[in-house]
């Protein structure tokens, strides 16, 4: 540096700790979660802070990891696609699939949750039933409790929109989480049937793109700890 003239140091200077602070800064970054919106009662987003019924849960998690994680709802499809893209850190609540591993990591479980078909007809067994209309939200799994022959998929938003397809005669069969149901079917007076889909593991995923891959590492660990706390199965 005592050979460098002096009206150059402070270029020389900035170019050395520039690159430093910024590496500093990244790291501090904050990570961007994207949080299912539309199911509020059972997790959602005020004041920068998560609610609902699943809520303690995941505050568990993200209490337990090193990090400033900032909470945003968002429909299911734009959390897969920000997810894919590297622009969004965490999404939740999701279950795992095999599409999903191709570009986000899976947390492991954190609780259970059951699946429901939905309807309005007293049908046979749904499998006996051909050309059944399923109603999904865009991106869900519902492709994986498709049911008879011939049977086809209307695609929304969100959940209630779904249900509101099954109301109106456009769709015969919505798959929901059964959490949802009594929610959503408040005030219908006439007769609807449920039927248990399945019962999954839900958890949340961790971008590909997004940081070093400590961050999967830190909300599995996590996830592990918090997954024998869970009450809401």
């Amino acid at each position: 540096m005592d050979r460098i003239p002096h009206w150059l140091r402070p270029a020389v200077w900035a170019l050395f700790t520039i690159p430093l602070l910024w590496s500093a800064a990244s790291t501090c970054a904050p990570y961007p979660v994207g949080v299912f919106e539309g199911i509020p009662r059972e997790i959602g987003v005020e004041d920068g802070k998560l609610k609902g019924r699943f809520a303690s849960l995941y505050q568990c998690v993200f209490d337990r990891v090193d990090g400033d994680f900032r909470f945003f709802e968002m429909p299911l499809a734009r959390i897969l696609f920000e997810l894919e893209k590297g622009d969004l850190a965490v999404g939740l609540p999701l279950v795992q699939t095999s599409e999903r591993d191709q570009y986000a990591d899976f947390g492991g479980r954190l609780f259970q949750t059951e699946y429901v078909y939905l309807f309005l007809e007293n049908y046979p067994l749904l499998r006996q039933v051909p050309g059944l209309r399923f109603a999904f939200v865009r991106r869900f799994i519902g492709d994986h409790f498709l049911q008879g022959e011939g049977a086809r998929v209307v695609t929304v938003s969100e959940w209630k929109q779904a249900v509101e397809m099954v109301k109106l005669g456009r769709a015969d069969v919505v798959v929901l989480p059964g959490v949802l149901v009594d929610q959503l079917m408040a005030g219908y007076l006439e007769p609807y049937y449920v039927r248990t889909a399945a019962w999954v593991d839900l958890s949340l995923y961790v971008s590909h793109r997004y940081g070093s891959g400590q961050l999967t590492a830190d909300l599995r660990r996590a996830i592990a700890q918090c997954s024998g706390l869970s009450d809401v199965e």
